[in-house]
């Protein structure tokens, strides 16, 4: 593609984009995404709808590690962020945080199990937004 193409691809999203503006802004709603998972030979799926930053930090604040954890450097207590974490992200199937617990202690679910769940609602609460670059202003 030659420079003067790219110009004018640039051009063209430039012409296309809308300029964000505040309304526009607060109108953003909170991502979901759609997760499957096999159960005894059975597939269900959870929906996960991402938290505020306000309310991730908040239950990191909640949930603070353990000395222990703490010498190692975490910054929350994965045994109780897990399941709150889960409470707040899952909203379907809707189970409380003493029932993500239950699960989160239980004997039948490996840690691995559990970590696909968490690391799944960590990415989702992490995901940045779809931002591309489209040109460079110049006076």
């Amino acid at each position: 593609m030659s420079d003067t193409e790219a110009l004018e691809v640039q051009e063209a999203q430039r012409t296309a984009a809308k300029r964000a503006n505040f309304e526009l802004l607060k109108k953003k709603r909170r991502q979901q995404q759609e997760f499957s998972l096999k159960v005894n030979g059975e597939e269900f799926t959870f929906l996960f709808e991402s938290v505020s930053a306000k309310t991730w930090d908040d239950l990191v604040t909640r949930h603070k590690p353990t000395t222990e954890q703490k010498a190692d450097n975490m910054a929350y207590n994965p045994d109780t962020f897990g399941p709150a974490l889960l409470s707040r992200v899952c909203i379907d199937p809707d189970m409380n945080e003493a029932e993500w617990r239950e699960i989160w202690t239980s004997e039948d679910w490996s840690k691995g199990e559990l970590s696909e769940l968490f690391w799944s609602a960590v990415g989702l609460c992490n995901k940045g937004l779809d931002v591309n670059p489209i040109g460079t202003v110049s006076e």
